[in-house]
């Protein structure tokens, strides 16, 4: 590979690198998203079993009335606020355009894969891996001028762990023997 490949190889391999961590981070603040409203979900079904109870105990007159009227008004008032508090912050919509965009994300990431590939490959003149290399800028660009979905600090630290330690986006030669069949496969 002579060095002007080689610049271009190595200034692909950057925006490669740097779209993996794009997807990862938003692949994790879907995850995020979605265990929390599961979470919500379920205190607002404990919240209206318990009102529920309440209102049932009530009518029922198993405990007095001294008791049970302030405790029925507390749960409702606390079950009226976390719905309308977790109807406005609607996670399943928010998780549903973090997987969107992660999975843009990922098909940039492909395509920028399949360039390194060619390029490693020596399939392609420095002047079309110029062109397919603005190419992809121009969609990475169009990707990440459009409304790009929130993260937190806690997707990058999951994404991080997840890239680095876990290798998420990283097969390995044993990976690949246990899970692609043998003749496929070059030995």
């Amino acid at each position: 590979m002579d060095i002007t490949t080689y610049i271009l190889y190595r200034e692909i391999l950057e925006r490669y690198s740097k779209v993996i961590w794009t997807h990862e981070i938003h692949h994790c603040q879907a995850h995020i998203q979605l265990k929390q409203n599961k979470q919500r979900n379920l205190l607002l079904t404990v919240l209206s079993v318990l009102v529920s109870t309440a209102a049932i105990t009530n009518i029922f007159k198993w405990l007095p009335d001294d008791f049970i009227l302030p405790l029925l008004a507390i749960l409702s008032l606390t079950l009226t606020f976390f719905t309308v508090k977790y109807k406005a912050d609607n996670l399943g919509k928010l998780a549903a355009e973090n997987r969107q965009y992660a999975a843009m994300m990922h098909n940039l990431r492909n395509r920028y894969s399949g360039l390194l590939a060619e390029i490693k490959a020596e399939t392609l003149s420095n002047e079309q891996i110029v062109v397919r290399r603005k190419s992809l800028e121009n969609e990475e660009d169009l990707i990440y001028s459009g409304i790009v979905p929130l993260t937190s600090p806690e997707a990058v630290t999951m994404a991080d762990k997840a890239l680095k330690k876990d290798q998420v986006a990283t097969t390995t030669d044993e990976e690949i023997k246990l899970i692609v069949s043998p003749n496929l496969q070059i030995n």
